[in-house]
């Protein structure tokens, strides 16, 4: 990019910006609104202006991550078929824009003369002939192909795609390796999620000539957008310039107001133990909000689980690795010790164990008819899959009974634990009370009747939309 550009968010004008291609440098020449600056660029968690010279260097990081890495596989050549010197440039081809978010660019001399609604990829088609040429080196390009497209600004190392069907927008990823395993580790992750009641992003298998293709839908649309765990975190300072602190992220979560963020990370943390996953890291843990009113939604669901289950591993190396050996993110840098330093107490009656019965044979099954997989591996990682379910319910439980919350519990009643919540937050739902106090909902709703009897709690309005009154 060289010359005047205007940052949008749909048809809101936030900021002009200008960008000289001989210093590489991005300077900001007018403010338009702040408040829909995009998190990324925030200044201690507040959108501001004051730090003209730190919005730029966040600028061009947000515009690098919205670019494919040269290092993705057959991107180089692509970029030599289409004639375009650069991801930069193929990137701003497309505005910048992506599925993940509202926000895009044009020049500064086309203010006022192009529209969200004319160019975005949520509600509008788009050429999938980029998308397919990096997912399979099938179909050569040439400087005359369209290139309008998201596979612009989906950045990663694995080969991936955007596709259109009726009128939806899904994300398709493919494998690495002989094995291929990454879109299996995907649909595990999903599989696991489902039985624990942790939110996800349900991915599917295809496979397409021996080829291993995992599909899910778009987690956002035309209405919210994808807030990566490094933007909300970004003014805080790493651990050892590495690990991120998971307190001081909470205290971000809380000054934004994000709603139940601890307990839903700490469920990711959880199901990143049982699966081995070992890239959790600050742009695969993200936070959900609506687009234009700003309200914050809530931890987005489980989503780039692919580097897990000892990935390219073979089943001898896979038995000598423990918890203490296996990496980890974002935290920590092995599981065990991940899993030691978070309040994960707090899953305590939350996560329900039981719900994964059976989750060995029909992993047994989801894999049986897999080509790609040696039977030793299969049979490997079935095991190691049992192995640390019963590891992860086993840690929990002693973290538990070490804690303060155990005494905490056992001294007072569920009654005087609802209690104390509703007087904080009287809007508190039966599944938020449960996940909060880390009891069973059956026994969170004898609580309540318990309550309304004494006289100690009233019901204003329905049961959908009213609140508790503490008498």
């Amino acid at each position: 990019m060289q010359g005047l550009f205007a940052l949008y968010k749909k048809n809101i004008p936030i900021l002009i910006f200008e960008e000289n291609a001989d210093e590489y440098i991005i300077s900001i020449k007018k403010f338009f609104n702040l408040r829909h600056l995009p998190v990324h660029l925030f200044t201690n968690g507040v959108a501001s202006d004051e730090n003209e010279y730190g919005i730029c260097q966040k600028l061009e990081d947000f515009f690098n991550n919205r670019m494919i890495p040269y290092s993705r596989r057959d991107f180089k050549q692509m970029l030599s078929e289409l004639e375009i010197e650069s991801n930069e440039e193929l990137a701003k081809k497309s505005y910048y824009l992506s599925l993940s978010d509202q926000y895009w660019i044009c020049s500064a001399d086309d203010m006022g003369k192009i529209w969200w609604e004319d160019i975005n990829f949520f509600t509008n088609e788009y050429d999938e002939a980029i998308g397919l040429r990096l997912m399979t080196g099938s179909k050569a390009l040439n400087k005359h192909s369209n290139s309008v497209s998201p596979d612009n600004t989906t950045n990663g190392e694995l080969p991936k795609r955007w596709v259109r069907k009726n009128g939806k927008n899904y994300l398709e990823k493919a494998g690495t390796g002989t094995e291929q395993q990454e879109p299996l580790n995907e649909v595990l992750a999903s599989e696991l999620c489902r039985r624990l009641g942790i939110r996800f992003v349900p991915y599917e298998l295809e496979i397409r000539d021996e080829n291993y293709i995992c599909v899910c839908p778009d987690m956002v649309d035309e209405n919210t957008e994808l807030v990566p765990m490094d933007s909300v975190y970004q003014d805080i300072k790493l651990t050892d310039g590495v690990k991120y602190d998971f307190q001081k992220l909470i205290e971000r979560c809380e000054f934004f107001g994000i709603p139940n963020a601890e307990i839903d990370i700490l469920k990711i943390i959880l199901l990143d133990f049982i699966i081995a996953n070992e890239d959790r890291h600050s742009y695969n843990l993200a936070f959900l909000r609506e687009a234009e009113t700003l309200k914050w939604i809530g931890v987005a669901p489980v989503y780039d689980s692919g580097k897990s289950m000892f990935l390219n591993k073979i089943d001898f190396e896979m038995e000598c690795l423990s918890s203490f050996r296996i990496e980890s993110k974002p935290f920590e840098e092995k599981q065990y010790y991940q899993f030691q330093a978070l309040p994960m107490e707090k899953l305590y009656g939350v996560i329900d164990f039981s719900a994964l019965q059976g989750i060995q044979d029909w992993y047994k099954d989801f894999l049986a008819p897999l080509r790609r997989l040696s039977e030793d591996k299969k049979i490997a990682l079935v095991k190691k899959l049992s192995e640390r379910i019963k590891e992860a319910q086993e840690l929990l439980e002693e973290k538990y009974k070490n804690s303060p919350l155990s005494a905490q519990k056992q001294a007072e009643k569920p009654e005087a634990l609802v209690l104390r919540q509703l007087a904080e937050n009287p809007r508190r739902t039966k599944e938020e009370l449960s996940e909060i106090v880390g009891i069973s909902r059956a026994t969170v709703t004898r609580a309540l009747q318990s309550l309304v009897k004494a006289g100690r709690i009233t019901r204003v309005g329905s049961n959908k939309t009213g609140h508790w009154q503490v008498n």
